[in-house]
């Protein structure tokens, strides 16, 4: 039931970014907030194929890979996304998506210490599954706040003209 969860939010939230673009297509949205959108798109579906497949875990079993290199990797892309988007995220609700990476991080830190035998929880996996749902859900509530403020933007400055 969790997993499903993960997976709706998730769509949705593609959902939410796919609207926004539709919608504003014939609108002349900037290009930083096209790029912004697409980029969002992808480390959303980025997301969904590592909370949803788990990579870590086959590179672990098959390679002998250490989850703490994988969830480095997944840090430097996001943290690369939060950087490169920091002024814009800014002007919106930039909290939701601080919370949303907080839900993450504790998600990742739940899953590297119960691999490592560091804590012992004994519902370790559920306990998982809903810091990925909380993060999911900050950030589809940002997406669809970002979405609406996009949106009032753009249709100011077309009255204006």
């Amino acid at each position: 039931m969790l997993d499903y969860t993960k997976i709706i939010l998730l769509l949705a939230t593609c959902f939410v970014i796919i609207f926004t673009l539709v919608k504003l297509r014939s609108k002349n949205i900037k290009k930083n907030d096209l790029r912004f959108l697409l980029s969002s798109f992808f480390l959303t579906v980025f997301l969904a194929f590592i909370i949803e497949v788990k990579p870590h875990h086959m590179l672990r079993a098959q390679y002998n890979i250490s989850n703490l290199i994988i969830y480095l990797f997944y840090f430097v892309i996001v943290s690369s996304y939060f950087l490169r988007y920091m002024k814009l995220l800014f002007r919106y609700k930039y909290v939701l998506i601080v919370i949303s990476y907080m839900f993450f991080g504790l998600a990742n830190a739940i899953d590297l210490l119960d691999d490592g035998k560091l804590i012992v929880l004994d519902n370790s996996e559920i306990v998982e599954d809903a810091f990925h749902i909380l993060g999911t859900v900050f950030w589809l509530l940002f997406f669809i706040n970002f979405s609406i403020k996009l949106k009032e933007t753009n249709n100011i400055i077309y009255k204006n003209l």
